[in-house]
């Protein structure tokens, strides 16, 4: 899965004369110098709000970079808080027309739509043979970075960047948020000669800058056959677990973790990056600070429950419903995850009411349904969009009764709210890649449980419990494995009281049943088993969990993610 798109810059030296400092030295081979020159998308250009255009157009034509090289033991400023600006005049540090960076100080350079002024000279920059290595580092717009070097070393060290805004909490009638791109670029080392194929003296080299907001949007339809959901109000997360809906942001939709200070969102926020040179490649981290933080982040409003029946509805409004600070397509700029966070299972919890849609004013209110985004999901990054969808539909894990009742406890065969995730890269010019998550249907079935005329499933001791899979929109029969780390792995637990996917997705289970795998289609009562399917047989009463992985572990994308099924066994 690609998680940021990047634009290319280019910083490059024509030649492998060795230079030293500013001054251009010759040599027997060349008789000249020749300059650092910057490369990139010239031509028109104009301020850009969003991820579109050419790559002058998306950084505003304008950006900050900091360099330093390494001579001896320690790092000496080369490029010191230079400004680069898109300009059309062939010179020798911009021959190709594209971004200059040779001023005097209070000149001023773009165009009329980002008119700024140069605060110190700024002068032509060659490579110099006689250092070690070169570090670089850029970010734009120009005003929004301030670097640190390292007091002992030299290096850079860290930049602090300011201006970054973010929605989190719910804006019904206020001021839209105003969020303006922040892009930070990769760092980049460059060494004199290199070994390995990477970037050495004479090389071009890439400047990848990744915008630091990211887009997050939360979608819910329902499939109730005969039934309209006609209001909806969510719970949040509190200091010790949910609270009840209550308050004018009730009907918004809520993403609830149970990691403090989770989400962060702000107006004009700041973040302190860490650049750390000792990776390959370099790489850096950052954390947030005089910023909103919190365990709840709000997307739209349902004041009048929930329109939407199909995941593609069109009108924005039914799907996603409504605020200030979302866009027209549905989606909320957001504030990425701090890099110091792990990942975290995200939660959804609601109360709905459901209206009959023969006109006859009958309703049917459920109480805590609820559902879990897994931690695979859950940690925003940069540069990344994000859909969240979620159906509700008659096999939901909401209580319709008494969850206290011990004649009739829930859930009992239910299946989750369905969560389906997408993730789709911003193109940033450059095509993204979208990876849609489906929760499987989970189908459990045990002979002789079906008691009351068919009305009731009651489960019992000592008897086989079949289960399959099957993809939630196809139909398709998944064929299950046990062990390992793959999708399609099934595993059975025992579980110490009642638990829903989102409290199982918060705690793991960990006391396992054991589980068998049907090798050949098999004739159980009135059901075929169909090969590939698996079942367990429960030795005492209480709840039982069926765990399937939908998606793997990995290095780049996280940890695997898993959706349950909870059933209870008299």
């Amino acid at each position: 899965m690609v998680l940021a798109a990047v634009t290319g810059m280019t910083l490059a030296s024509c030649t492998n004369s060795e230079f030293v400092g500013d001054v251009a030295l010759t040599t027997p081979e060349t008789g000249e110098g020749t300059a650092i020159s910057f490369g990139g998308n010239a031509g028109k250009f104009t301020r850009a709000t969003s991820n579109e255009g050419s790559v002058a157009e998306m950084l505003d034509g304008q950006f900050k970079a900091y360099g330093v090289k390494k001579v001896g033991d320690a790092y000496t400023g080369a490029f010191e808080n230079y400004i680069f600006w898109n300009a059309t005049t062939t010179t020798d540090s911009n021959p190709d027309g594209d971004w200059e960076y040779v001023g005097t100080a209070d000149q001023e350079y773009g165009s009329d739509d980002s008119k700024a002024t140069i605060q110190q000279n700024q002068t032509t920059k060659y490579w110099d043979y006689s250092a070690a290595n070169y570090h670089f580092v850029a970010g734009s717009p120009v005003a929004s970075f301030t670097y640190e070097t390292d007091a002992t070393t030299g290096d850079i060290k860290t930049a602090k960047v300011t201006g970054l805004a973010g929605h989190i909490n719910a804006n019904p009638s206020g001021t839209a948020l105003v969020s303006n791109p922040v892009y930070i670029a990769d760092p980049v080392n460059v060494v004199k000669k290199s070994t390995t194929g990477g970037l050495q003296y004479g090389d071009e080299v890439p400047f990848s800058f990744k915008r630091q907001q990211t887009f997050v949007r939360v979608g819910i339809y329902e499939t109730i056959s005969g039934y309209s959901i006609s209001s909806i109000e969510f719970y949040t997360q509190g200091a010790s677990g949910w609270v009840a809906p209550t308050g004018d942001d009730k009907n918004n939709v809520v993403l609830a973790s149970a990691t403090a200070n989770y989400f962060s969102g702000s107006t004009n926020g700041t973040t302190t990056i860490t650049y750390d040179w000792t990776t390959t490649p370099a790489s850096y981290t950052f954390e947030y600070s005089g910023l909103t933080q919190a365990k709840n982040w709000y997307g739209g409003k349902f004041a009048a429950g929930v329109p939407a029946i199909i995941s593609t509805e069109s009108d924005v409004d039914k799907l996603y419903g409504t605020d200030k600070d979302m866009a027209s397509n549905g989606y909320f700029t957001v504030l990425p995850s701090a890099t110091t966070f792990s990942a975290q299972p995200i939660l959804i919890k609601c109360n709905y009411v459901l209206t009959a849609d023969d006109g006859k004013g009958e309703t049917i209110t459920v109480t805590g349904a609820t559902a879990a985004i897994p931690s695979a999901f859950t940690l925003w990054k940069a540069n990344t969009t994000y859909t969240y969808l979620f159906k509700i539909s008659q096999n939901t894990n909401g209580s319709t009764g008494n969850p206290d009742d011990p004649d009739n406890p829930d859930p009992q065969g239910l299946f989750p709210i369905t969560f389906d995730a997408v993730v789709e890269t911003s193109t940033d010019m450059v095509e993204g890649i979208i990876t849609s998550v489906e929760t499987p249907n989970i189908t459990t079935y045990q002979e002789g449980s079906v008691t009351n005329e068919g009305k009731v499933v009651e489960y019992k001791t000592g008897t086989p419990i079949y289960f399959t899979a099957q993809n939630d929109k196809t139909g398709a029969l998944f064929t299950l494995t046990t062990g390992g780390d793959a999708v399609s792995n099934v595993q059975v637990y025992k579980l110490a009281s009642a638990a829903t996917e989102a409290d199982l997705q918060l705690k793991a289970p960990t006391t396992t049943v054991t589980t068998t795998l049907v090798s050949d289609a098999t004739a159980v009562g009135s059901w075929t088993i169909p090969a590939g399917a698996a079942y367990f047989t429960p030795d005492a009463t209480g709840y039982y969990a069926i765990q399937y992985q939908t998606k793997v572990a990995t290095t780049s994308d996280g940890p695997a993610a898993y959706t349950y099924k909870v059933i209870y066994v008299k």
